[in-house]
């Protein structure tokens, strides 16, 4: 079963340019060497949400000290602090 977990961060007015450039540096860890399955985010002008798969239970560890400086990389970028989001409706299409 895979498990998905949604982080919406709302964007201060004029930072979507500069979410996209800290994007374009990638993410601040390791995919290959994560829980995560896939990893997908989104830019819109008024925020950033992303999107985290594994077939774990998933979570962040708010003493990591990547995630630390992640944090502070985006701090410049945030107007207000991340939220998650939880799944109100879902469809997938049967296989075979």
């Amino acid at each position: 079963m895979s498990r998905r977990l949604v982080v919406v961060a709302p964007l201060k007015p004029g930072a979507e340019a500069r979410a996209r450039e800290l994007l374009d540096q990638g993410p601040p860890f390791d995919l290959e060497g994560s829980k995560f399955d896939s990893h997908e985010v989104f830019v819109t002008p008024h925020e950033v949400v992303f999107v985290f798969e594994g077939s774990e239970t998933l979570d962040f560890d708010a003493d990591d000290p990547v995630l630390a400086r992640a944090a502070q990389a985006w701090a410049e970028c945030l107007d207000g602090r991340p939220r998650i989001a939880r799944s109100a409706f879902s469809w997938a299409r049967a296989s075979g």
